[in-house]
């Protein structure tokens, strides 16, 4: 009960301090928070260029091998099968 009571005090403590109203700007956004929105905004606008696909090095590439590529049999037994 004690510790309940110990955890819920420090809890208390703790959310008083990070959330001050200084930190609040006018969207009520944490300084935080609004950073990783202005990373999300600029992310979202980002364009793809997918004309290197219409080059003529890409368009000559071959395939060698087999394909899908099956694994060679082979390596140590494991030991922590059994």
């Amino acid at each position: 009960m004690i510790l309940l009571l110990l955890s819920l005090i420090a809890g208390l403590v703790f959310y008083f301090q990070i959330i001050r109203s200084g930190q609040v700007n006018e969207y009520e956004i944490l300084p935080d928070v609004q950073r990783e929105v202005l990373k999300f905004r600029t992310f979202k606008d980002m364009q793809l260029d997918f004309s290197v696909f219409e080059r003529a090095d890409f368009k000559n590439l071959r395939i060698f091998g087999e394909v899908p590529v099956r694994p060679a049999p082979g390596g140590k037994a494991d030991l922590f099968s059994q």
